[in-house]
C-alpha cells in the first residue's frame, strides 16, 4: 500500500452499484501517525469523525474496518462500527467500502 502525505485531501465517491455512476462524497486525509484515513463523508455531520482502518491483510488483498468515534460530553467512549472496505490488485488505486444503510458504495480514490 502506497503511503500518502498527511493532511493530503484524496476525493471520496460514490458509486451507484446498478449503473456504474459516480457522486462527489467528500474529502479522506491519511493521518500517517496512525495508519488510518479520516474521513469527511458530505451526507454525514461534520461533528463525526469516521475512520477508515487496515484490519488484516491477505493474499494482496487488504481488509479495512469504517468506524465513528463516539464522544460523550466532547470526551472519547469507544469506537462504533459503520461499514467495511476492501482493496487490492483488482481495486487499483480504489478502497471500496460499504456503509451501514447506503445503497451506494462509497469508494477513496488514493490517487495515481
Amino acid at each position: 500500500m502506497e503511503v500518502k502525505e498527511k493532511n493530503k485531501k484524496l476525493e471520496l465517491l460514490w458509486i451507484d452499484k446498478e449503473s456504474g455512476q459516480r457522486f462527489p462524497a467528500g474529502a479522506a486525509f491519511f493521518h500517517e501517525d496512525k495508519g488510518e484515513y479520516r474521513l469527511k463523508i458530505d451526507a454525514m455531520s461534520d461533528d463525526k469523525l469516521i475512520l477508515l482502518r487496515p484490519a488484516k491483510s491477505e493474499n494482496g488483498e487488504i481488509k479495512y474496518r469504517v468506524e465513528v468515534v463516539l464522544k460523550k460530553n466532547g470526551k472519547f467512549l469507544r469506537y462504533s462500527p459503520i461499514g467495511m472496505g476492501h482493496s487490492g490488485p483488482q481495486t487499483g488505486r480504489y478502497i471500496f467500502m460499504d456503509l451501514g444503510p447506503f445503497s451506494r458504495s462509497l469508494v477513496l480514490d488514493m490517487g495515481s
